[in-house]
């Protein structure tokens, strides 16, 4: 599947300004030479527009290309469905190299480097709408068996020869009624503390009397080469539970850092879209 997103324009644009300023060395300045190459009062030297353009600005597409597709991608949180870790407005790094060198457009892997472990929070591509990018925390590795019983989580991994696969029980803890005030709702919802594998976080649930997730029950075997994840915000998430699992080869990469909150407005201010009216450095910080 081809991905249409910035990385994909990205590069094609340095495919066609590179192709421009290879032909330009290797045969139009040749002819430029043999008819006498003109000079501006600047003493520039003038070119077709097209060459001119490409020239100048391939070096700079080249680094960033190079930089976005391999190392780190800039990614803006689109919704409050990982909150209270992560709000709508934060932008974030994405590693792009933590779960293996991909192919820009097509994102298949060309050197394996590592894969998602549960609790990681990733960038993805989901299933149903392949041209977006979602983020949320990885919950099942790939053969795990799920079982969510009234919050409590029981994650079975898959056996292998020769190892053990005791379940791990995750059982997410009360803080409190109060939650921070950037959370939509705040009012009505509940603070948990919950840990998976390394990593320590929050997750939302709406109070007991009006959460779904508090009060269903489900279990799930996640397939191979694929993952289940979930949104911290368990009432306010669109996620593996309702549209399935995370295909290995629709994985961007693993959210690294927070490094800027922008804060918008409430209503609509120009053609349909939310302008932004603050910003702050305060939340800059790893993202666990």
């Amino acid at each position: 599947m081809i991905y249409y997103d910035f990385g994909f324009y990205l590069l094609l644009a340095t495919i066609i300004t590179g192709a421009v300023t290879l032909l330009d060395k290797l045969k139009w300045r040749k002819a430029r030479e043999e008819k006498g190459i003109e000079y501006d009062e600047k003493g520039n030297e003038k070119m077709p527009m097209l060459i001119d353009i490409s020239r100048s600005f391939f070096p700079i597409i080249l680094v960033v290309f190079l930089l976005r597709s391999f190392l780190f991608e800039p990614y803006r949180i689109p919704s409050g469905s990982m909150n209270p870790g992560l709000y709508d407005g934060d932008f974030i790094l994405v590693n792009k190299f933590a779960y293996g060198i991909r192919m820009p457009g097509l994102n298949s892997t060309i050197i394996p480097t590592g894969s998602p472990k549960r609790g990681e929070v990733i960038v993805f591509h989901p299933p149903h709408e392949p041209q977006t990018a979602y983020i949320k925390r990885v919950i099942g590795e790939p053969g795990d068996r799920l079982e969510w019983n009234h919050s409590v989580l029981t994650i079975t991994p898959k056996c292998v020869d020769g190892e053990s696969c005791e379940p791990i029980v995750i059982r997410s803890k009360f803080v409190s009624d109060e939650v921070p005030e950037l959370v939509p709702d705040g009012e009505s919802q509940d603070l948990y503390n919950e840990s998976l594998g390394d990593n320590k976080y929050q997750v939302l649930y709406k109070g007991a009397q009006r959460s779904q997730s508090l009060n269903h029950s489900w279990s799930t075997v996640v397939p191979e080469n694929h993952y289940f994840a979930m949104g911290d915000n368990r009432d306010g998430s669109l996620d593996s539970r309702f549209w399935g699992f995370v295909d290995e080869e629709a994985l961007i990469g693993r959210a690294a850092y927070k490094w800027l909150f922008l804060e918008f407005t409430e209503e609509p201010v120009i053609f349909g879209k939310k302008l932004p009216k603050g910003v702050s450095f305060g939340r800059v910080g790893s993202i666990e």
